[in-house]
């Protein structure tokens, strides 16, 4: 969504926090998900739901007049429309050229996300046991791998949100933790050494990311990123080392890192368990056979 939202991260996430919830009902039917799966047959302005700034607020867990900002600054570059109900996002916006390229993007990264997690954990049952659907898969599936992708994306941010006190803070310490475990993408050896709450990897072989590289990366002013850094921090979220920021193995180990992390296990599995169900299934999306089979 950031094409969409000027590049800012948090903007980036309330668009599609008011894109979600305008079409949460088309997701969650599977009568309709199907009928609008493709990039040529988005859901009529008609049928969206407008959402309210304040239910965006809480549910993003960031103050109220931050989310009016950005949703007024959406509003008027046309990416929203207002009502008297709140606001939705317009067809017209959806079935551009660029957005056509981010959903095929959404699909690329969902297909990476379930050849990487099986790669690392061949055990793990990415759908959870759901059923597939009957039939073959539906044809140019972009916007109904969106859809439901979508609420993954959000229901992370969300968890974000908890761990680091607000999801601006939360979308800092997710970059810090994508540095951080830099050297274990590049080495599955390590990545499956260190890859539970039981064996984190020791805080020397995390590579450190500095505050500027991240404001670069994630488009925000210097002093912003360096001041929520300050308040990570202080909240033992993460910690200051030679060469820049870590999130250390003890940040990992309190009860509601913990927490957050068991139940992105499920947000997974419910995530590529929809999409089963929906017929959409990726290489990675079968459970491995047993060592009986």
């Amino acid at each position: 969504m950031a094409h969409l939202s000027g590049g800012d991260p948090l903007s980036a996430i309330l668009t599609l926090a008011i894109l979600e919830a305008n079409v949460r009902h088309v997701a969650r039917d599977p009568v309709l998900a199907l009928r609008h799966a493709q990039f040529d047959a988005p859901p009529p302005d008609s049928t969206r739901r407008p959402v309210s700034v304040s239910a965006l607020a809480e549910s993003l867990r960031i103050p109220y007049e931050a989310a009016r900002r950005r949703v007024a600054t959406l509003e008027a570059a046309g990416v929203c429309v207002r009502t008297g109900k709140g606001v939705y996002i317009p067809t017209a916006v959806l079935i551009t050229e660029e957005n056509r390229l981010a959903l095929a993007g959404t699909f690329r990264a969902l297909e990476s996300l379930a050849t990487e997690i099986q790669a690392a954990a061949p055990s793990f049952d990415l759908t959870g046991g759901a059923p597939g659907a009957p039939g073959p898969p539906p044809p140019a599936p972009d916007r109904l791998a969106a859809r439901v992708s979508a609420e993954y994306v959000l229901r992370f941010a969300e968890r974000l949100g908890v761990v680091a006190g607000d999801v601006g803070r939360g979308l800092i310490l997710l970059a810090i933790l994508r540095h951080n475990f830099e050297p274990l993408h590049r080495d599955p050896a390590l990545a499956r050494k260190y890859g539970g709450l039981a064996h984190l990897p020791p805080d020397d072989l995390l590579a450190p990311v500095s505050v500027l590289a991240l404001a670069g990366e994630l488009g925000q002013p210097f002093e912003t990123t360096r001041r929520n850094v300050n308040r990570l921090i202080r909240g033992h979220r993460c910690a200051r080392t030679r060469g820049g920021v870590i999130v250390p193995a003890r940040a990992l180990k309190t009860a509601v890192a913990r927490g957050v992390l068991l139940a992105h296990l499920g947000d997974i599995q419910r995530t590529f368990g929809a999409l089963a169900r929906l017929g959409l299934t990726f290489g990675g999306n079968q459970p491995a056979p047993t060592p009986a089979d």
